[in-house]
C-alpha cells in the first residue's frame, strides 16, 4: 500500500497556495449565501484527501503501533500516514471560501478574526483525547492529525504574518505527542500546552453550571491559553461519544482540569453547554473545523472505522462552521445515518447515545449558543462542495 509523504515543506506549500486556485475553487463556484453565517455548515469533500487504508488488516483497532510487552504491535500502518497534505490544504482554502467568497485563504481567514493584528495571541485547540501519554508509544486511536493543523498554521504564519511565538497549540488535559504531533509540525517556535505544561490554568475564569452540578466536584478553570488569547480556532473530530457526538462542543473537555467528572450522563446534562458558555469559549472561538478525513462511528476511543454512508470508506471530509451547535447537530445526523446503515454491527450503546442526547437543545434554548435541529433542516444551511 502506498503511503503519502510525511509532510510538505513550507516552500512547497507556498508554491501550492499560489498556483492551485483553479483546482481548489472552480471558476463557476460561488460561496454559500443563503444563510446567516451563524447557521451555515459546510462540508468539503475530496476523494484524494486520503489514500486507501486497509481497515480489515488493521483490526482490532486498539493496538499500539510499536512492539510492547502489553501489546504485540501488529499494526505498522499509521492511519494518519495515509493523508494527502496538499489536498487538505486545498480543502481548507475551499471551506474558507464558502463563507467569504475570497479565493485567498489568508484573506478569508482574516475575516473570521475581528480586529486582527499579527501581534495578537492565537490558540489552536486540538483534541488529543486518545493520546498515549508515553513518548515511546504511538497508537492508531483517533486523534487530531497534523496535516490540517499545518495547513492552518501556514495560513496564519506565512499568509497573515503572525509570529509563530504568538500561536499556542493546546489540549491542556491531554498529551501532545513529541513524534506524531510536535515532530510533524512545520513551524518551529509555536507554543505547545498539554498536561505536562506547568502553570497552565487560570482560576479567575471557571465554568458556571446552570442546571446540573457535577459530583464529586473538581476544578473547572479555563486554561491561560484561552483567557490570554485574542482568538481561538477549535479543531474537532468526527466520533461517536457518550453525549452522541464528540464534535465541536465536547472537544472543550480537554480545556479544563477535571473533565472526568463531567462524563456521567453528559448527553442529557447541562455540562457541555455550560462549559461552552464560558466567556473565553463563547466569545473567542472564531471557527470550528472538523478533521473528518477519518471518522469513528463505533465509539470515542479506538481507531477510525470504515463508513457506508460516504462515497469512500473514509469520509475524506472537513466540516466548517461558526456555530458549534449547528455543526454538532449535522454530525449527529451523519452518525445516526451511519449507525442505521451498519445494522447489527452498530453497538447498541452507541445508538442509544445518539438517540437520547439532549445537550444540544439545552445549548440552544438556555444559552443561545447556536441552532439545533435534526434533518430535514430549516434553520441550518448545510451543503457539501467537492475539491
Amino acid at each position: 500500500m502506498t503511503k503519502t509523504s510525511k509532510g510538505l515543506g513550507r516552500r512547497e506549500f507556498a508554491r501550492l497556495a499560489s498556483s492551485s486556485l483553479a483546482v481548489a475553487i472552480p471558476a463557476t463556484a460561488a460561496p454559500a449565501k443563503d444563510a446567516s453565517p451563524s447557521s451555515l455548515v459546510v462540508r468539503v469533500h475530496s476523494s484524494k484527501a486520503t489514500k486507501p487504508w486497509d481497515y480489515a488488516a488493521n483490526a482490532p483497532w486498539d493496538h499500539t503501533v510499536e512492539m510492547t510487552t502489553e501489546q504485540p504491535g501488529k499494526i505498522r500502518e499509521r492511519y494518519y500516514d495515509f493523508i494527502d497534505e496538499k489536498t487538505v490544504a486545498l480543502m481548507l482554502r475551499r471551506g474558507l471560501y464558502e463563507f467569504t467568497g475570497m479565493s485567498s485563504a489568508a484573506a478569508a481567514l482574516k475575516t473570521f478574526l475581528p480586529g486582527f493584528d499579527p501581534a495578537q495571541k492565537f490558540t489552536l485547540k486540538l483534541n488529543m483525547n486518545n493520546a498515549s501519554f508515553n513518548p515511546a508509544i504511538t497508537t492508531n486511536r483517533m486523534d487530531q492529525t497534523m496535516p490540517l493543523v499545518n495547513a492552518v498554521l501556514d495560513v496564519l504564519i506565512d499568509g497573515l504574518g503572525v509570529p509563530a511565538a504568538n500561536i499556542t497549540l493546546l489540549d491542556a488535559s491531554r498529551y501532545l505527542h513529541p513524534v506524531i504531533m510536535k515532530g510533524r509540525c512545520r513551524h518551529a517556535g509555536v507554543h505547545w500546552i498539554d498536561s505536562q505544561s506547568p502553570d497552565r490554568w487560570d482560576p479567575s475564569e471557571s465554568v458556571k453550571f446552570t442546571r446540573d452540578t457535577p459530583a464529586p466536584g473538581g476544578n473547572f478553570w479555563m486554561p491561560k491559553g484561552y483567557t490570554q488569547a485574542d482568538h481561538i480556532l477549535n479543531f474537532c473530530l468526527f466520533k461517536a461519544h457518550g453525549c452522541g457526538v464528540t464534535g465541536a462542543m465536547k472537544s472543550h473537555f480537554g480545556s479544563i482540569p477535571s473533565p472526568k467528572f463531567l462524563h456521567e450522563g453528559m448527553g442529557q446534562k447541562s455540562y457541555i453547554a455550560d462549559l461552552c458558555a464560558t466567556p473565553s469559549i463563547r466569545n473567542k472561538v472564531r471557527l470550528n473545523i472538523v478533521d473528518a478525513l477519518f471518522g469513528n462511528w463505533g465509539g470515542p476511543v479506538w481507531a477510525p472505522r470504515p463508513w457506508l454512508t460516504f462515497s469512500e470508506p473514509s469520509p475524506n471530509s472537513l466540516f466548517f462552521s461558526r456555530d458549534p451547535v449547528a455543526l454538532d447537530s449535522v454530525m449527529l445526523d451523519h452518525l445516526a445515518g451511519e449507525l442505521k446503515a451498519q445494522g447489527p454491527k452498530a453497538p447498541a450503546h452507541v445508538k442509544e447515545w445518539v438517540e437520547t442526547t439532549t445537550f444540544l437543545e439545552y445549548a440552544m434554548r438556555h444559552h443561545g449558543l447556536g441552532v439545533h435541529e435534526r434533518k430535514p433542516y430549516n434553520r441550518i444551511s448545510y451543503g457539501t462542495v467537492e475539491v
